[in-house]
């Protein structure tokens, strides 16, 4: 079954070859015992996917074992666990040693403006790894603190030495006049020597590639200073996506492509939670050419360093601020060798659509503290000598790569209560060109290693990428998907990630993985999920103070007030007033409420009336960023109060008497039919797994989201057209309030999709809609919902849906960026939860079609119902004299808009008709 995927797409694939490695295509590289004869084993892989529609190509003839199978103009639209069961299943048909399949690992760079929030990904890492820019540091910091300009004062500025920069490219900047060698610069992804960054406007981060690039090397009388101003970089283009995303296939042919120019050092300021045995090769292959080799440790994945930085050939940079304490975003672990500046480092800028006009602005990011210290590395080759470092390095048995990273440990700035996992310390270029070169062998470095972790999955994943160092047993054939597992688990149980879309159903292992699976990575994926008694998320997570106070002041009796009405300071000024008092007998309401219904733990709910009139006064105040852990609970059961409230679906209606129904109750009382649009309303299962909502129009079909369909489909597109595949599960709707499997259809094919893959990240100019098909003819459906042709904004809506229970994820304080468990525990002992149910959530559109930042084809609208991971595909039903079902639930997150797209604006927009569907 897995290689029908490959057969499937080889019956699509274009005929000719494409030139390169583009990004986003079908691709695996596959790893053979010994140099295989590519002739022979195209004939071969025909056989096995009954055609000739694809390509077999070596990797470079540096790594003759290795071959890339490449199907011509597919894009990858397709899940890695399905792409890492085709690999397991090539593996096994071929005989290989390896088959990896390239996924796209996504790794995080810094936006141009921390400060500048649009989504809850970027409140969350506002919170949690970015720094405010600040303009009022010295151009030239970076460059004091890892001790420079001693060097060049002695006239040692890297010249002749040449640095290989695998990038997303360079743009034109004044700041990199004369510091670039062209001439022998590359594109792995056409297969050219053009490294022109195309500063598109879909990457996250355009531009990267020539930020990196000044850092290291700028000699330009400008505002950045590059740590080796006589250095030669050659750019390699070697990444490119709509959000920066890590294939090591090309990264891997720049890598020997650095090696077949005779680079002296190799500067990567990319990395993610995964792993190559073709990266692994190529990195092993150009420390043995020599070659010093510097990469990022990470961002925003701070117990976690990523690959390549933890690989042994190569030296791993962590990042400081200019206090030399550790930038709060970097990552760390035992595989760090030093720190170098990663916070406000003045850089080289270009945007799309600037008009070529470059500008410098503060960075931050283990980037540019990897790009410093790989300048540092050609300032030590031009002091010591390319050959006399050969040399001493062959007479020691170490390579190159190694005695860099040994001096620099020695040799590094270590400041007062340095913490565990950053290295040696800070980089110290003149310490560095000082040591001998005679005394760097039998030097033993000071180290800083992190202690063992307690998290199971994290002690899992370092403990894999040691087992994949070794080469033993069957770890070259499951290491990469090993590696993937566990950092897809991690990222779901430690980490908000920065999506507010959720792919909630965890990607399964491949048989052959199942069958060699190693004992600690089984207990490592066994904790992804938590065991223990259900926490609901905090609400109030990614809001910073103003959001709060706005809530917490929001509603005045009898009405259902919006807190996106209030400003500022007419919501601090009601707190400090009236408001404090309203609040705060609503919350007594409530909890007698919560203790006539046997709900929530009276003592808990006590300590929060203690604390509560201090909290609002703090939040009136604008100090809640001096809350105490008991302030913070608080501060959590003061918003979920005063919240949107959902209501548990009972009967086809809800209860009106809920504790939380507020102003809400008088409303849903009179919804009569509430119950006709409920039952229309199923959760989307793979397997049983819960992966979204979705509720049925006309025609037997089910509306949901396009990121919903990804989580159990797989798309296949190219030249000769488009399959959907349904081959990881058995993919169901259940109508049931429970989810019990008592109304449960299976859902047999999608009827249209968005044409944009959604992948996680929320895009307001894509198309997140899906139609799947069922039996239309199956007893028991409920009816088909009719659709708005017009969006009543002041009407009131409901979403109804199955909100999923949240990872751990949900509980990141953003006080400290660390998981609140107990903040957790005690907000689940003042109210009590229940999930994975139908749920009835009333609220009112905020911002209508084409008013929100992103919205190009004006089809967005945020509200502001109280909406859950798993609640995507959610119905959003207008309740005015002719009720229908006005928008599609597809994102949002607590305190920041919910947004849904607005379904008589799709229809008509160029992607509609909506086809089959029942208009009022």
């Amino acid at each position: 079954m897995s290689l029908d995927l490959l057969v499937a797409a080889q019956g699509i694939a274009a005929a000719e070859p494409e030139p390169g490695l583009p990004p986003d295509r079908l691709r695996f590289t596959l790893e053979y015992r010994v140099p295989p004869d590519c002739t022979v084993e195209r004939g071969r892989m025909a056989r096995l996917l009954g055609g000739e529609c694809f390509s077999l190509e070596p990797l470079d003839d540096l790594l003759p074992c290795f071959l890339v199978l490449q199907f011509p103009g597919i894009r990858r639209r397709i899940a890695p666990e399905t792409l890492f069961a085709a690999a397991d299943a090539l593996a096994g048909e071929m005989g290989l040693v390896s088959a990896v399949p390239d996924i796209g690992a996504s790794f995080v760079v810094a936006p141009d403006d921390p400060e500048q929030k649009e989504s809850v990904a970027d409140a969350f890492l506002a919170y949690t790894c970015w720094a405010a820019p600040d303009e009022t540091l010295a151009d030239d910091w970076a460059i004091e603190a890892i001790n420079v300009k001693p060097v060049w004062a002695r006239g040692i500025t890297g010249r002749g030495v040449l640095v290989a920069q695998p990038d997303t490219g360079v743009a034109d900047h004044p700041e990199l006049a004369g510091l670039l060698s062209l001439g022998q610069a590359w594109n792995t992804l056409t297969a050219t020597a053009d490294p022109t960054d195309p500063l598109s406007e879909g990457m996250s981060s355009p531009g990267h590639g020539t930020a990196t690039a000044s850092t290291l090397a700028s000699r330009a009388p400008g505002r950045v200073f590059g740590a080796a101003p006589g250095a030669e970089v050659v750019p390699i283009r070697c990444i490119d996506a709509v959000v920066l995303r890590l294939d090591p296939t090309p990264v891997a042919r720049a890598i020997l492509h650095a090696v077949h120019i005779g680079a002296d050092v190799i500067s990567m300021s990319l990395g993610g939670v995964l792993y190559s045995r073709a990266m692994a090769a190529a990195l092993e292959r150009a420390a043995a050419a020599g070659i010093v080799i510097v990469s990022a440790a990470g961002n925003c994945v701070q117990p976690v360093t990523v690959y390549p930085a933890r690989d042994p050939n190569v030296v791993g940079i962590a990042g400081t601020d200019h206090l030399d304490q550790p930038w709060k975003g970097t990552s760390r672990g035992s595989r760090i060798a030093a720190a170098a500046p990663a916070e406000n480092v003045r850089v080289a800028r270009r945007r799309p659509g600037d008009g070529g006009q470059g500008t410098t602005g503060p960075g931050q990011g283990t980037s540019f503290a990897a790009a410093l210290t790989a300048g540092v590395a050609a300032l030590w080759i031009e002091h010591h000598g390319r050959q006399p470092l050969r040399d001493e390095a062959a007479r020691i048995g170490l390579t190159v790569n190694d005695l860099f990273r040994t001096a620099l440990k020695a040799t590094a700035r270590r400041p007062a209560d340095w913490p565990a996992g950053m290295g040696a310390g800070v980089v110290d270029a003149d310490a560095l060109l000082r040591l001998e070169l005679s005394r760097i062998g039998p030097l033993s470095a000071p180290e800083s290693a992190a202690p063992p972790p307690e998290d199971a999955i994290l002690a899992a994943l370092d403990d894999s990428y040691e087992e994949i160092g070794t080469g033993a047993g069957d770890w070259p054939r499951i290491g990469a998907e090993v590696i993937y597992l566990l950092g897809d688990a991690w990222l779901r149980e430690n980490r908000a990630a920065g999506v507010p879309v959720e792919t909630a159903a965890c990607p399964r292992p491949s048989p052959g993985l199942v069958r060699a699976m190693p004992g600690p990575v089984m207990r490592g994926l066994a904790a992804r999920r938590d065991a223990g008694a259900f926490t609901p998320p905090l609400i109030a997570a990614t809001g910073p103070s103003a959001q709060y106070a706005k809530l917490l002041a929001a509603g005045r009796p009898g009405t259902a007030e919006s807190s996106v009405n209030l400003s500022e300071t007419e919501a601090r000024a009601r707190l400090s007033g009236e408001g404090a008092g309203r609040l705060m007998a609503r919350t007594r309401t409530c909890f007698d409420r919560l203790q006539a219904c046997g709900l929530g733990d009276r003592d808990a709910q006590a300590r929060v009336l203690e604390g509560a009139e201090g909290v609002i006064r703090m939040a009136a105040e604008d100090r809640l960023h001096q809350l105490d852990l008991p302030g913070r609970i608080a501060l959590e059961a003061l918003v979920r109060v005063q919240d949107r409230p959902a209501f548990r679906v009972t009967g086809g209606s809800v209860d009106i008497d809920d504790p939380l129904a507020g102003d809400w109750a008088p409303f849903l009382g009179l919804v009569a039919d509430l119950p006709d649009w409920t039952r229309s309303v199923g959760r989307i299962d793979l397997d049983g797994t819960h992966i979204g909502s979705g509720f049925l129009i006309a025609g037997g079909r089910v509306m949901t989201n396009r990121h919903v369909l990804e989580a159990c489909a797989d798309e296949l597109t190219g030249q000769g057209g488009t399959l959907w595949r349904f081959d990881r599960g058995a993919v169901t709707i259940d109508f049931s309030e429970t989810a019990d499997g008592s109304q449960r259809h299976a859902l047999s094919g999608v009827v249209m999709a968005g044409p944009d893959p959604i992948g996680g990240v929320e895009r307001l100019g894509h198309l997140d809609m899906a139609l799947l098909s069922l039996d239309a003819s199956a007893p028991g459906l409920p009816r088909a919902l009719p659709l708005a042709r017009q969006m009543d904004e002041a009407a009131e809506m409901v979403v109804i849906g199955y909100p999923a229970r949240p990872g751990t994820s949900a509980f990141v304080d953003p006080a400290t960026g660390a998981i609140s468990r107990e903040i957790g525990t005690r907000l689940r002992e003042i109210f009590g939860t229940d999930y994975g149910r139908k749920y009835v959530a009333p609220g009112q559109v905020m911002q209508g079609p084409g008013r929100l930042p992103g919205d190009s084809e004006g089809w967005v609208v945020s509200h502001d119902c109280t909406t859950l991971g798993g609640n995507s595909g959610s119905v959003l039903v207008q309740f005015t004299a002719t009720p229908a079902v006005a928008g599609l639930h597809f994102s949002g997150a607590p305190l920041t808009a919910n947004k849904a797209h607005a379904l008589g604006q799709v229809d008509r927009s160029p992607l509609g008709p909506i086809p089959g569907a029942t208009w009022l």
